[in-house]
């Protein structure tokens, strides 16, 4: 099973649909907070991001939702993959930075790119710098 992490915020805007729970039914979500949750289907994590993944199965695929509070320390410690980015027409204004690591330049390889009606998805992997 993949599980899903996203911060309050993202949650958030998930919560306001009419079942939230239905929008990842087969992940184990994780929500980072510091407060309680009382959604069906969604687990508060009120801890860091980077030790929380750390002891995680190595094996497990882990899918970060929304912006970069999240994934801005997993790519700072070196602990991306894959990047798959979703594009939809929409300008959400004074949204979440995707990123805004540290200065040191990360490199991936652009795999797949796939149009699902309006969307377009990019598939990206993780280059591992020669030495």
């Amino acid at each position: 099973m993949a599980i899903t992490l996203m911060g309050k915020r993202t949650f958030c805007e998930l919560a306001k649909s009419e079942n939230a729970a239905n929008c990842y039914p087969t992940t184990k979500n994780y929500v980072f907070t510091h407060t309680k949750l009382s959604h069906k289907g969604f687990i508060a994590i009120n801890s860091d991001v980077i030790t929380f993944v750390k002891h995680l199965d190595q094996q497990q695929n882990i899918w970060v939702i929304g912006g970069n509070t999240i994934l801005a320390p997993l790519l700072n410690h070196n602990m991306v993959d894959y990047l798959i980015l979703q594009i939809a027409p929409v300008l959400l204004g004074n949204g979440i930075p995707l990123f805004s690591q540290n200065e040191v330049l990360k490199r991936f390889h652009l795999d797949k790119v796939a149009k699902y009606g309006q969307f377009a998805e990019l598939t990206y992997h993780k280059l591992i710098p020669s030495v």
